[in-house]
């Protein structure tokens, strides 16, 4: 089993690592995944699970390169 990393995002779009008691950047999250944690960001303030945006966003913002694996038909349709 994986060691679960708990982040918190605040509204200034920080994120906090509450485990490590720092502040981390996306490219700290993204090493996290790849050395196998499971990583969890959680809306400091409302709780809501936004771990699918943030890692969304890795891929987008680190990797634009990888996002040719989705067509744009798919992109449209996931956008419907």
């Amino acid at each position: 089993m994986s060691e679960s990393i708990e982040i918190a995002r605040y509204p200034n779009r920080r994120l906090y690592d509450r485990s490590q008691k720092k502040y981390v950047t996306l490219g700290d999250i993204e090493e996290m995944v790849l050395a196998g944690k499971d990583v969890r960001v959680r809306d400091s303030k409302s709780g809501d699970d936004l771990t699918g945006m943030i890692l969304t966003q890795i891929i987008l913002e680190r990797h634009p390169e990888r996002m040719k694996m989705f067509s744009v038909p798919f992109l449209h349709a996931l956008l419907r």
